[in-house]
């Protein structure tokens, strides 16, 4: 049996650029005129909009995870005009409290304001302000009246809307796709007409819009595909989609996930059983023998190669979690045990004790078992596998068995055969394969070899994706958010896992991965991913 273990200013930025005010749209503010533009003076912003927006924002800080750069403040006003915008003399993102009151009229209001929110710190992580400080400088100049084109605002605004819902998404709020609904309701709630000065009518404004959510949308389907050809071991084709996306947008995560890539594909293709006894917490946020000395040397640099792109996420974000426990793995597969309990014990621990994510002490206590079990010290190994186990670990559980040489259960070989005729929405996986007819399906090249192609709506309540390169096709069928029916074997979403890993049901997995929120449970075509509080949230039927 093969091991699975995945889990999935430094530099002080001058914020003497000149004042400037972005809101939300794809124009730099939605900026009504004076005769429309007021102060209200009266009254006290609302308490519970004020936290609630405040939550929101901090779940997009941290989900941005770029801590290299001095972080925006926080403020929601009664000034009545601009919607939402960055303050770079104060370094502060303002909400208006009536641009929340028509988020509010929204069904998802959450989803709502993050999306205004995101879209201004989109602005300043992308450095929108540089050419307004610039074209301030030269205004005096022709070239700085050429600079100062609308043309240009409008790029930086969909930018900004592009990857503001990108950010949205990763903090968890969903694919929001009401941009345009979002514009009409502004213009309509700040008395706006058709037409502002400077500004194309508001039909082309809602237009643009509509055209970048497809493009959004394009995106996050990218990001959820590298993590599904992760969870099934095509490590390769995994690193095309993630670089991919990292051409257009960083974040700890995807460095992070990136690296959880590469030194998967290291354990399945350059370590043997007999060095992997046991399964590694590594967290994606998410075989053949190796023995001779040409293959070690390629081992170890493509280590080091995850291991810079773990640095990469922590220099982003030094309180980022999962990155400090990979690096702690790779540097325990590294053969340098020192290293990697340092970074499980003291980096790593300090920062999840300090956020009270039991999940991650758990795993970095396994961690250190497997570290232990590895020297030698069984009797140590047991303790930390044990006292995992006993805070609820499933993990921790497996590597104890592992550690004791008892049978994992019958699901490492037979649960893949028992999914064999598993299905989501009609027809199934196989008959679509086998007929080659698939609902509109839209593509995407990723790189010169490999072709991503979606397919939004293969059934009622499902999705499809396909990737190919050159003659090798990998399928996913994917339930979407609140798929109704059960699996072959009577299992639904919401359901625990427990039920799931019965004997009478699946068994235990061929393989799992860890993630900060829970697990993905892999079996032969079939994937489980498990929430945080070990719920079904949704499953997939491949074909590899």
């Amino acid at each position: 049996m093969k091991p699975v273990f995945l889990i999935v200013f430094g530099i002080l930025w001058n914020v003497s650029i000149f004042a400037q005010s972005r809101s939300f749209g794809t124009l730099p503010m939605i900026q009504a005129p004076k005769s429309k533009s007021r102060i209200n003076v009266n009254g006290e912003i609302d308490p519970y909009k004020k936290q609630k927006a405040l939550e929101i924002f901090i779940k997009l800080r941290d989900a941005r995870g770029d801590f290299r750069y001095p972080v925006p403040a926080f403020e929601m006003t009664k000034d009545v005009g601009m919607v939402a915008s960055m303050d770079y003399n104060k370094l502060q993102i303002n909400l208006e409290e009536k641009a929340y009151n028509v988020c509010a009229t929204f069904a998802d209001t959450n989803a709502a304001i993050a999306f205004l929110l995101a879209h201004e710190l989109s602005h300043y992580y992308e450095k929108h302000a540089w050419k307004r400080g610039f074209v301030s400088e030269f205004k005096d100049l022709a070239i700085g009246l050429k600079l100062d084109s609308l043309q240009d605002d409008v790029a930086n605004e969909t930018e900004a809307d592009y990857l503001g819902g990108f950010l949205a998404y990763s903090a968890g709020y969903g694919f929001f796709d009401q941009g345009s609904a979002i514009i009409k309701e502004l213009y309509k709630a700040y008395g706006l007409g058709n037409k502002l000065p400077k500004y194309p009518s508001l039909q082309d404004r809602q237009a643009m819009s509509v055209r970048t959510t497809e493009k959004l949308r394009r995106l996050i389907q990218v990001f959820d595909m590298s993590n599904l050809l992760i969870a099934v071991g095509n490590y390769s084709e995994a690193n095309e989609y993630l670089k991919y996306i990292l051409m257009e947008y960083q974040s700890r995560e995807l460095y992070n996930n990136y690296g959880v890539s590469i030194l998967s594909d290291v354990m399945t293709n350059y370590f043997n059983a007999n060095e992997l006894r046991f399964r590694y917490p590594i967290h994606l946020d998410l075989e053949s023998s190796a023995k001779d000395a040409g293959i070690g040397n390629v081992r170890q640099l493509l280590i080091k190669q995850a291991i810079l792109q773990f640095d990469a996420a922590i220099s982003m974000d030094p309180n980022y979690v999962p990155a400090y426990i990979n690096k702690a793995c790779a540097y325990a597969l590294l053969g340098d045990p020192v290293r990697g309990e340092f970074y499980a014990d003291v980096e790593a621990r300090k920062i999840a004790e300090q956020n009270k994510d039991q999940k991650a002490i758990q795993d970095l206590t396994i961690l250190l078992g497997i570290i232990k079990a590895n020297k030698g010290d069984t009797l140590r190994a047991k303790e930390l596998f044990e006292t995992a186990k006993m805070a609820g670990s499933k993990l921790a559980g497996i590597n104890l068995n592992i550690l004791n040489r008892e049978p994992l259960g019958d699901g490492t070989e037979s649960g893949g055969s028992r999914s064999k005729h598993e299905q989501i929405d009609n027809p199934s996986l196989k008959s679509l394969i086998m007929a080659n007819e698939f609902t509109n399906p839209k593509s995407l090249q990723i790189s010169n070899t490999i072709t991503f192609y979606f397919v939004p709506a293969q059934g009622p309540s499902s999705f499809l994706f396909i990737s190919e390169q050159g003659d090798k096709s990998t399928y996913f069928h994917c339930t979407k958010p609140g798929y109704k029916l059960a699996t072959a074997k009577k299992i639904a979403i919401g359901m625990n896992s427990d039920a799931i890993t019965s004997p009478t049901a699946y068994g235990n997995p061929k393989n799992t991965i860890e993630t900060p929120n829970g697990r993905i449970l892999i079996y032969k075509s079939i994937l489980f991913i498990i929430g945080k509080d070990d719920k079904l949230e949704r499953w997939v039927v491949y074909s590899n």
